[in-house]
């Protein structure tokens, strides 16, 4: 049967499908579509929806069971502004699904038409209320500017003007018109449309792009190039240090240049590691645990044989071992090999080799800072232990 009315919703038409008793409603233009199986017993209904042009989301989302607190929760979390839904239009559309579940035509048709006219007059009223969400201008103040809706907003931030949201695109895009610029609001990308560029101008974009995306990598291959070659120049005045420089000279003449360019640059590194390497702490830790156990050593370094005391359930003992400060390790690198030539030059005239009163000289300094350090971190820790909190006096 086919309907006479001329709404934008077309009447139902019931289609037998051969054995299966299976009774097809459906709405023209794609609006809403509802598959019956089983048209006799109500308990096997299916339905499907899709009012995807005429009825908005919302309201197919408030008569879908179980659905529609899901989806009030996810607009509320986007933030997102839609349009309240008119209580008429939910219950014509409520009364189209029950009456196609229970194969009512003609009940179909009259909700059919009454939703179609209930929707017309609310778009209607939403077009003719344009407000700009970024100047909150409306139609009346300026009748000769140009409006967009460019996402799925509704409401209050379904339109804005042309010249106001290309002024905030531009300030989101910072000159970078490759930028995608999505609403703030549901998350929807702009769709910008640039006029058609000449041939040059397309060569001239080309060239900028391809200018743009290689200057990044140009500028790392640079760094990365002068980290490499200062690492090797500190190598080589290493090298110069610590054997003579005339003895220098000869190993790295005689030397393969490539062998130079990868060895020369490991000088650093491995100072560096060396100067992380906390041997510090381990001796640290064995002698608090030897030093009590022995009298006559206890004697001798009191404070190492401190007991830390626990005055609470949740009273904390410091910790023994300090942060790793990179800087600190750099630059005990960068000045180690100059300080062990200087010490194994004065303490050590005798040794008649260079690189032996070098060596020397870096393990007697690296001794004495060992030393020092122990004796420093020891009595830091008690003192650490030992700290109260006063009470606070008027």
């Amino acid at each position: 049967m086919e309907s006479e009315s001329n709404s934008s919703l077309a009447a139902p038409t019931n289609q037998n499908n051969g054995e299966s008793g299976d009774v097809t409603v459906g709405i023209e233009g794609g609006s809403l579509a509802k598959n019956v199986e089983n048209f006799g017993d109500v308990s096997n209904i299916i339905v499907k929806e899709d009012i995807a042009n005429v009825i908005p989301n919302e309201a197919v989302n408030d008569n879908d069971a179980g659905d529609d607190s899901a989806n009030d929760s996810n607009d509320s979390e986007e933030g997102y502004d839609s349009e309240e839904q008119d209580p008429a239009i939910e219950e014509s559309i409520q009364n189209i699904i029950d009456a196609a579940a229970t194969g009512d035509e003609a009940a179909v048709e009259i909700n059919i038409e009454t939703a179609n006219n209930l929707i017309a007059v609310q778009e209607q009223e939403s077009n003719d209320d344009k407000q700009c969400w970024v100047c909150f201008g409306c139609e009346q103040d300026d009748p000769s500017a140009s409006w967009v809706h460019p996402c799925r907003c509704r409401g209050t931030t379904k339109w804005v003007h042309q010249a106001c949201i290309q002024r905030w695109v531009d300030e989101k895009q910072k000159g970078n018109t490759n930028v995608n610029v999505e609403c703030p609001q549901c998350g929807t990308a702009y769709v910008i449309r640039f006029p058609r560029p000449t041939f040059i101008v397309s060569i001239l974009d080309s060239g900028d792009m391809l200018i743009q995306r290689m200057c990044p990598i140009i500028t790392g291959g640079v760094c990365v190039g002068s980290i490499c070659w200062t690492m090797v120049t500190f190598g080589a005045v290493t090298l110069m240090q610590t054997v003579g420089h005339d003895r220098s000279l000869v190993i790295m003449e005689r030397a393969d240049p490539l062998l130079l360019l990868v060895v020369l640059p490991l000088v650093p590194v491995g100072l560096i590691i060396g100067q992380m390497i906390r041997w510090e702490e381990t001796v640290l830790k064995f002698l608090r645990m030897t030093v009590p156990k022995t009298p006559v050593v206890r004697s001798l370094m009191p404070s190492f044989a401190y007991q830390p005391e626990r005055r609470g359930i949740s009273s904390t003992i410091p910790p023994m071992s300090d942060p790793i400060s990179y800087s600190r390790d750099f630059c005990g690198a960068l000045f180690f090999p100059t300080v062990a030539t200087f010490l194994g030059a004065t303490l050590y005239k005798n040794v008649p080799s260079q690189f032996k009163r070098t060596l020397l000289g870096g393990l007697t300094f690296a001794a004495i800072k060992g030393i020092l350090k122990i004796y420093h971190k020891q009595h830091a820790y008690v003192r650490q232990c030992q700290k109260q909190i006063l009470d606070y006096t008027e």
